[in-house]
């Protein structure tokens, strides 16, 4: 049971608490929040590598974009989409897939399958399944949890001055176990999709995985330095 485990057997991912300037004050990772330095080594048309956090009725729905810099040694959040329960994945979710793959370099989607079925069909009809990538929540999250923890703990992840994605990070907290590290939440009432989200894009960017032609890419529709996927999160 999380309830059980005590606090020294945790360690906090981005235990970082948002004051209302947007600072935090956790000190071990004080420069992983948005940092404008950072954003501006990453690429002018950066690759996007998707996480997608699925979930419909009692948690949230949760869209990453993790974008790294020329050399893939640090990376940075480029936007992000979090739906709240109850979430249709075919009219909410789907459009900005579809979107972000027709206008954007996207790499790969890497995803839960297990509640996104109907919507990766839907996909892969529509000549987008080279992009969906599965990920095993038995065996893969596991690595995206240990990918994760890496990246914060060294300080190469850049989080932006969004509300409601840190504090997706601040209620996450990483649980060591025997096959590595595992993401859990701090308290049940809490929402960490945006957390796992952001695990499976990092590992798919880490790995260096994904497609380098983007047929659909345009650079006269990519608008350089957008945050929240605006008027597509609906």
């Amino acid at each position: 049971m999380i309830d059980t485990v005590s606090r020294a057997n945790k360690e906090s991912i981005a235990d970082a608490r948002i004051s209302e300037d947007g600072s935090t004050d956790a000190p071990e990772y004080s420069s992983a929040g948005y940092s404008p330095d950072l954003r501006l080594r990453t690429p002018l048309d950066p690759v996007l590598y998707l996480g997608l956090d699925v979930a419909v009725k009692r948690d949230t729905c949760a869209l990453v974009a993790v974008t790294p810099d020329e050399s893939y040694d640090t990376y940075a959040i480029w936007g992000c989409a979090i739906w709240e329960p109850p979430v249709d994945l075919v009219r909410q979710v789907e459009p900005v897939m579809e979107h972000l793959f027709t206008h954007y370099p996207v790499a790969g989607l890497w995803y839960d399958p297990y509640q996104a079925v109907t919507m990766a069909q839907r996909l892969k009809s529509k000549g987008h399944g080279h992009r969906l990538i599965e990920v095993n929540q038995q065996t893969q999250m596991t690595q995206a949890a240990n990918t994760l923890h890496s990246v914060m703990t060294e300080n190469r992840l850049a989080l932006p001055n969004d509300l409601v994605l840190r504090s997706h990070f601040s209620a996450a907290a990483a649980k060591k176990t025997e096959r590595g590290w595992r993401i859990i939440k701090l308290t049940q009432t809490k929402q960490i999709d945006g957390v796992v989200a952001t695990a499976m894009a990092l590992l798919g960017a880490t790995a260096e995985s994904g497609h380098g032609t983007y047929s659909a890419w345009s650079s006269q529709l990519h608008i350089r330095t957008p945050f929240i996927f605006e008027g597509l999160a609906a």
